[in-house]
């Protein structure tokens, strides 16, 4: 027992000198962002973030909440800043792979296409129109800046039923008892409820190796290829057994499809990816069952990458195509990161994870939307940038808000 007692009273300087190292390095280290808008004259407060990312050829901009408003203004200026000062050419949403990506094998150039396949959380949202009228506005110019997604899910749509059945047969794919599998493939897309048949379990086994025959068949490789993969993925996600191992599944999958885009599709190019914290996490397995989109893309492009996760004080979050609202309240715990940076009296800032060099540290810090955690953050994210207050989104008609 004494042993123990001595060995905790040992360690217990080690941790504090920790806290006080990264406690200094939050000070020294945390850089002012004078605007959140696009149009700032002068970019030199993001030179911090230009330092930091350095040659990576992915940069993934989280989000606390998908209802952040003021977060989406900055990440405007910050898309703005990646594709003129630092050279990238393609910017990878959260949504439909199948829908955004297929546009753009169609013709590079359509960004209408595409743009009504992102989610309507955010082309609904006002605060996303600086972006999106970017982007668009890119298209003219001998530097356009390409648009595609990576989430796997289909959404529902009568269309990709069309469209899989029209690949099928052009393609003379075969499967055997075409009804069954067409009948639990239909009922998979077309709503969001549990699979139910008589013979459940059998209908669902017959499925999968079907196919996953189709998948091992197909010789191409190309986004059909592809988009058969995210299939199975989204057949898997579907058919879950729980919430979490949901989750798991669709960043699994979104991982894949991302690594595509990098490295199938645009090997050459720098890609920026529009997504939750949570799908640019990594090592939160260390504390929750989660396995994310960035643990697996960062297995595989390491130092290539960068994620920059969103936080906030205070604020208010709301969901474009949702009536509700969500309030996040400061806190007066001192060691909340988030407090460290409020103490600066900065609206917005940045800070870089990767060049601190002290011993490992946990923090306290709200990555989601009024979820405080203490973790190695340091291990979570790449760098952070922090805004003072948030907004929620402003509603718009279901319409292009970037006519």
């Amino acid at each position: 027992m004494n042993y123990i007692i001595t060995s905790l009273i040992l360690l217990l300087p080690i941790h504090i000198f920790a806290q006080n190292d990264f406690d200094v390095y939050v000070k020294e280290n945390t850089s002012e962002i004078k605007s959140l808008d696009i149009n700032y004259e002068n970019d030199n407060d993001l030179t911090a973030i230009k330092t930091a990312i350095g040659n990576a050829r992915v940069v993934m901009l989280g989000e606390q909440d998908h209802g952040t408003g003021t977060a989406f203004i900055m990440k405007a200026r910050l898309i703005k800043y990646l594709h003129e000062q630092m050279g990238f050419d393609v910017i990878a949403y959260e949504s439909n792979f199948y829908e955004m990506q297929g546009a753009y094998e169609h013709d590079s150039l359509n960004f209408e296409d595409a743009y009504e396949e992102i989610f309507p959380i955010w082309t609904k949202c006002g605060e996303c129109k600086p972006s999106f009228s970017y982007i668009k506005n890119t298209l003219d110019t001998d530097r356009p800046l390409y648009t595609t997604g990576f989430d796997m899910q289909f959404y529902f749509k009568k269309s990709f039923y069309d469209d899989f059945l029209k690949f099928y047969e052009d393609n003379h794919l075969i499967v055997n008892d075409e009804k069954r599998f067409f009948k639990v493939f239909k009922t998979l897309l077309e709503n969001n409820q549990p699979f139910e048949s008589e013979n459940k379990e059998e209908d669902l086994t017959f499925y999968f190796e079907a196919l996953n025959r189709l998948y091992n068949s197909y010789n191409k490789d190309d986004f059909w290829k592809q988009v058969l993969h995210s299939l199975i993925g989204y057949s898997e996600m579907r058919t879950a057994s729980s919430l979490q191992e949901s989750l798991n599944i669709r960043d699994n999958y979104m991982a894949d499809n991302l690594l595509w885009l990098t490295q199938k599709r645009f090997p050459n190019k720098k890609i920026i990816v529009w997504a939750h914290n949570y799908h640019i996490s990594r090592v939160l397995h260390k504390n929750f069952k989660a396995i994310t989109m960035t643990d697996k893309v960062y297995e595989v492009l390491g130092d290539q990458m960068y994620s920059l996760g969103f936080i906030s004080s205070e604020g208010t979050t709301g969901w474009a195509n949702r009536d509700n609202t969500s309030s996040l309240r400061k806190v007066k715990n001192k060691k909340f990161l988030e407090n460290k940076i409020a103490g600066m009296n900065f609206q917005q800032a940045f800070l870089d994870f990767k060049s601190y060099s002290g011993d490992p540290v946990q923090f306290l810090m709200r990555y989601h939307w009024g979820k405080a955690y203490k973790l190695y953050w340091l291990d979570t994210f790449d760098g952070v940038i922090y805004i003072d207050k948030i907004y929620p989104c402003t509603k718009k008609e279901e319409q292009m808000i970037i006519q």
